[in-house]
């Protein structure tokens, strides 16, 4: 058996009843037409990673431009316009109305959080 049919992937018993065209076979393997498919499957696969890597490489530009727009834009707006400040007092604020809404409801005798807790500590401590 030649060399080249050795190197087809085909199974053992196949490529013992094919014996008898071998010749034809490597006709074929030598032939302009074999080596013209075989150059075709070649650029194809090159074709795919070239795909593959424009893809890429259009990611990559979508990523940094969105990158730049935030370093060169936003990050600029964030310094020279801040807003933290603003929004912690806003944040104090909110905290000590809540605070005053919680002590006056504490302080009356007849509210319900004066109820439970008495009710608890007379059920736990009596």
């Amino acid at each position: 058996m030649s060399k080249k049919l050795r190197n087809i992937n085909l199974p053992k018993e196949i490529l013992q009843g094919l014996k008898g065209f071998e010749d034809v076979f490597e006709d074929y393997v030598e032939s302009e037409e074999y080596k013209e498919l075989e150059r075709k499957e070649y650029e194809n696969s090159k074709v795919g990673e070239q795909y593959e890597l424009q893809h890429f490489l259009e990611q990559e530009n979508a990523r940094l431009t969105s990158l730049e727009i935030f370093l060169t834009k936003k990050i600029s707006l964030k310094t020279n316009f801040s807003q933290t400040e603003k929004l912690i007092l806003l944040q104090i604020e909110r905290k000590r109305v809540l605070k005053e809404k919680l002590f006056n409801e504490f302080k009356k005798l007849d509210s319900p959080l004066q109820k439970n807790l008495a009710q608890f500590f007379n059920s736990h401590f009596s």
